[in-house]
């Protein structure tokens, strides 16, 4: 076997730990008064915890899948052009920094919406309230 096939072996292997790890943890953490059939009903429970919870992050089922979907099209789409046309790279620049600046005048995502999210989810959260900007225009005109 070749070094990269043995690097890409190894990296295989580390991520494979991980998830396993990942899903064994809690389990192995809290096993203090568990019984060996307890902490396997507790791990086979373990995952479909945590898919309900990263079902509803962002609130709903539904708004997370909305969020996630439109998100990544959009991004897909906006890479995609500017792969094509550097202008096109800019144009989008400009347009999510716009975004950011009028969710920060507006106050838009509210705290409560983001105090449970990790900081990629946060941000994640921030590009696809600035994919929408030119909806929040009125309010701050409405304040002025």
């Amino acid at each position: 076997m070749d070094i990269p096939g043995l690097i890409l072996l190894l990296v295989i292997c580390g991520i494979g730990a991980h998830f396993v790890l990942k899903w064994w943890w809690p389990i192995i953490k809290e096993r203090k008064n568990l019984t060996p059939e307890q902490m396997i009903e507790r791990a086979l429970g373990a995952p479909a915890k945590g898919t309900q919870r990263e079902a509803s992050k962002f609130g709903s089922p539904i708004k997370t899948l909305v969020i996630i979907i439109l998100n990544a099209n959009l991004l897909y789409g906006w890479l995609w052009l500017s792969h094509r046309s550097i202008f096109m790279l800019w144009v989008g620049l400009g347009y999510l920094t716009v975004g950011f600046v009028v969710q920060r005048l507006v106050k838009v995502p509210a705290a409560n919406e983001m105090a449970a999210l990790k900081i990629w989810e946060r941000f994640w959260l921030k590009i696809f309230y600035a994919w929408f900007w030119p909806v929040y225009v009125q309010y701050i005109s409405r304040r002025s």
